[in-house]
């Protein structure tokens, strides 16, 4: 079989990670599988978008986002500048191993494969990972975590920071939405989970799979690594998920699987393997941390579906627009 043309897209939004997509395009250009074309789409920032065309190299496109403001968006308007048949996306953040895009892309020589993920390392930027947070919680950080529910090396759905679609996927399912997704710091979530519910229920025999081989290594700036940041993170991933359950037309127990999987691998295995060393300072201060976290999980879903009422199957949809995840001063 001859080999697949492949495009990378990297999102970016603010000149403050100017430096690190740099880097970010320079690991993709140094890949062993070379890609077909890497494309930089920016989201709504005039002057990185004309920064990046002064200094990225000419073989890299620069593309303006024009729709809505956005990460979902921004990444619709680099698969429409796109032309590969699989299409892969690294983060702006992100530095990827020489062999990422050879590994990521090879499960796709079986034409049933609609997506495939990688694995994201997180380099914790301020130094060593912090003693309170565990492996289970990399999630957070948008790296692979401890208990990602597989089955095999398929899984439910892949995370952004590293992964890749066959092109035709998009065009059977359609794109990214825009009612879920980050916009700048807002920490808005789902998008890559609604992404492969509907490529799903559109191709029920689409596979979506792990690719451990395809290594990135995922930035972790000091401002992630506070309890501040993990409850708010948290809140809204609970929020956004219930988002997710309402839009997909899949089943509401489909819809949730991985999440369910995830809850009960914490129950049944991570806390009381805590909770087994409780004489130990971090292991009591990661027992604190994974119990903070369902909780504000919980209180996110809880709260999303007061807004918009209990999730109710296949064909269900929330509001198009989207409530604000913050509970009333009230």
């Amino acid at each position: 079989m001859s080999k697949l043309t492949v495009s990378v897209i990297i999102c970016a939004y603010t000149l403050v990670r100017l430096k690190d997509i740099h880097e970010a395009v320079e690991s993709v250009l140094a890949q062993t599988h070379g890609p077909h074309e890497v494309i930089v789409a920016v989201d709504h920032n005039e002057e990185l978008y004309h920064r990046l065309k002064a200094e990225l190299p000419p073989e890299v496109s620069v593309v303006p986002a024009t729709g809505a403001p956005g990460l979902s968006d921004t990444r619709n308007a680099g698969i429409r500048a796109s032309t590969g048949e699989i299409i892969a996306f690294l983060d702006d953040d992100a530095v990827a191993d020489t062999a990422w895009l050879e590994k990521l892309t090879a499960p796709f020589a079986n034409p049933s494969v609609a997506a495939v993920g990688g694995r994201i390392s997180p380099v914790w930027v301020e130094g060593m990972r912090p003693r309170w947070f565990p492996e289970e919680l990399d999630w957070v950080v948008g790296c692979t975590y401890r208990g990602l529910p597989a089955n095999g090396n398929r899984i439910r759905n892949v995370i952004g920071c590293s992964m890749a679609f066959r092109r035709s996927a998009f065009e059977t399912a359609g794109e990214f939405r825009n009612e879920v997704g980050r916009i700048g710091r807002l920490q808005g979530v789902g998008e890559e989970a609604e992404m492969c519910l509907r490529i799903r229920h559109h191709l029920p025999n689409a596979l979506v799979l792990f690719e451990p081989g395809a290594l990135v290594h995922h930035k972790v700036p000091a401002l992630r690594v506070s309890l501040r940041y993990l409850i708010r993170r948290s809140y809204n991933e609970g929020f956004y998920k219930r988002i997710v359950t309402g839009l997909s037309p899949r089943p509401a127990t489909e819809s949730l699987s991985a999440e369910n999987s995830y809850l009960g691998y914490l129950l049944f295995s991570a806390i009381p393997g805590r909770l087994r060393r409780f004489y130990r300072l971090a292991a009591c201060a990661q027992l604190a941390a994974l119990v903070l976290v369902i909780g504000a999980v919980a209180a996110g879903y809880a709260f999303a579906t007061a807004r918009t009422g209990p999730a109710r199957g296949a064909g269900h949809r929330c509001s198009d627009a989207v409530p604000d995840p913050r509970p009333d001063p009230s």
